[in-house]
C-alpha cells in the first residue's frame, strides 16, 4: 500500500511583502537612474546603492537589460493619463535609454522595435483624430501624415527642445499643436 505524503506548504506573508517591496525599490531605483543617467552610467551597483540593497539582490531581480524593462514597464503603469506634451516630458529619458541600451544590448533590440511600433500606432491616432475632424489636409495620405508625426514628435526632438532650449509644458504643447497643424492639417 502507498500511502500520500502531503507536502506541507512554506508560507510567510511578511517574508514576501518585504520581497516585493525590496523589488519594487530596486525596478524604481533603476527607472531613476536610467532616466536621470541613460544606458551606460547606470551600474547594476548604483541600482543597488541607490535602492539600499545589495548588488546580489539587484541580480536576483534582473539582469540590467531586464531591470530597464522592468523599469518601462512600472513606468507605462504608472501612466497618470495627462496630455501629449505631459506624456513626452514624463516618458523621453527612458525611451533615450531604452534605444541606447538597445544599441548595446541585443536583449533590447526587440523592446525598441516593439517601442517604435507602439509610438507609430500612437501616430496613427493622432492623423486619425485630424482626420475625423474634418481637417486632414486633403490629399495627403493617412499613412504619409502618420509618418510625419510618427518621425518628428520623438524623444530625440523633446529632448534637445527641453535640454538645449529650456521650453517647459506650455512651450513643447503649443509647439505639437503646431507641428500637427502644420504638418498634416488644413486647419
Amino acid at each position: 500500500m502507498t500511502v500520500a505524503i502531503r507536502e506541507r506548504v512554506y508560507r510567510a506573508p511578511r517574508r514576501e511583502a518585504q520581497a516585493t517591496a525590496t523589488r519594487e525599490a530596486i525596478v524604481a531605483a533603476a527607472g531613476r537612474l536610467f532616466a536621470d543617467q541613460g544606458w551606460a552610467p547606470t551600474t547594476m551597483a548604483a541600482v543597488a546603492a541607490e535602492a539600499g540593497v545589495t548588488a546580489k539582490s539587484v541580480y536576483a531581480v534582473a539582469d540590467k537589460a531586464g531591470l530597464l524593462l522592468l523599469a518601462l514597464e512600472r513606468h507605462e503603469a504608472e501612466r497618470p493619463g495627462g496630455d501629449v506634451a505631459t506624456e513626452l516630458l514624463r516618458h523621453y529619458p527612458l525611451c533615450r535609454t531604452l534605444e541606447h541600451g538597445a544599441a548595446a544590448e541585443p536583449a533590447l533590440r526587440d523592446a525598441w522595435r516593439a517601442h517604435q511600433r507602439r509610438h507609430r500606432a500612437d501616430a496613427k491616432r493622432i492623423v486619425r483624430a485630424v482626420a475625423d475632424a474634418g481637417q486632414l489636409r486633403a490629399g495627403l495620405p493617412a499613412g504619409r501624415a502618420a509618418d510625419a508625426v510618427w518621425s518628428l514628435v520623438t524623444w530625440h526632438t523633446v529632448a534637445l527642445l527641453v535640454e538645449e532650449r529650456g521650453w517647459g509644458h506650455a512651450k513643447l504643447a503649443r509647439w505639437l499643436d503646431e507641428v500637427v497643424r502644420r504638418q498634416i492639417s488644413d486647419g
